[in-house]
């Protein structure tokens, strides 16, 4: 990500970051905080630490993650590398996605080889079943930013829709494409797509719940609200 910072300034703010990480001031996900939601002070409490910022630090870190966001909307067509639904302005809300977990692996935190584009309900379920194993186990479902990646080595994705009903089909190719279509829920995905088809008032609270998850993911204070969101999600959808 350092290549995105052309001014002294914004070069001199990401490397704060990064010696924070380098000495274990911070942990990669911390040090993400201050760099995806910039303010003049950040208070780590179990750690008894308070960090501040000066207002050329926060424009530095917001014009940064302007030009990520839009480098990865270009190289990633606006769409969530692991499920492939449209994501952005017109389609679902979306994180920038460390396809290596920034918790296990800090020193990827601000690697823009490791970033891609995670659509609210692949991030969630992406953190909650594969980033807390994957230190351990590598990475088990696709790996969107290996070297000569290709989604249909991995997943078949049938998408077809006429003026009454929506209908997607993913059909995993590979082991990875299988752990992929378990771990990340790709059934709800599969579910909620004919369900808000036919149902207005239905697809209505689901555009609303990603709002609020696309507000609330990666905010520390959130995690229990992020956690029952997508649990209510899948409930409904399988219940539909």
């Amino acid at each position: 990500m350092i290549s995105l910072a052309k001014t002294d300034a914004e070069k001199d703010a990401l490397r704060k970051l990064l010696g924070y990480i380098a000495n274990r001031t911070l942990t990669g996900t911390q040090a993400w905080t201050c760099f995806s939601s910039p303010k003049p002070e950040h208070l780590f409490n179990k750690k008894k630490l308070s960090l501040t910022f000066t207002k050329d630090e926060i424009d530095a870190f917001k014009s940064i993650k302007k030009k990520c966001v839009g480098k990865l909307e270009l190289k990633h067509s606006r769409a969530c590398a692991y499920c492939r639904r449209a994501v952005g302005r017109y389609g679902f809300g979306w994180h920038i996605e460390h396809v290596y977990p920034k918790a296990s692996f800090p020193a990827q935190t601000f690697s823009l080889g490791n970033l891609t584009i995670g659509c609210v309900d692949c991030n969630l379920w992406k953190a909650a079943r594969v980033d807390k194993w994957t230190l351990a186990q590598g990475i088990r479902i696709i790996e969107p930013i290996a070297d000569g990646f290709r989604y249909g080595d991995h997943l078949n994705l049938v998408h077809l829709a006429t003026e009454d009903i929506c209908f997607v089909k993913y059909n995993p190719t590979s082991n990875p494409g299988t752990e992929t279509y378990e771990k990340l829920q790709f059934a709800d995905i599969e579910r909620s797509t004919i369900i808000d088809s036919v149902n207005g008032e239905l697809a209505a609270l689901h555009r609303r719940m990603n709002d609020i998850l696309a507000d609330a993911q990666g905010d520390d204070s959130k995690t229990e609200l992020v956690a029952l969101l997508g649990k209510l999600k899948s409930s409904i959808y399988r219940l539909g």
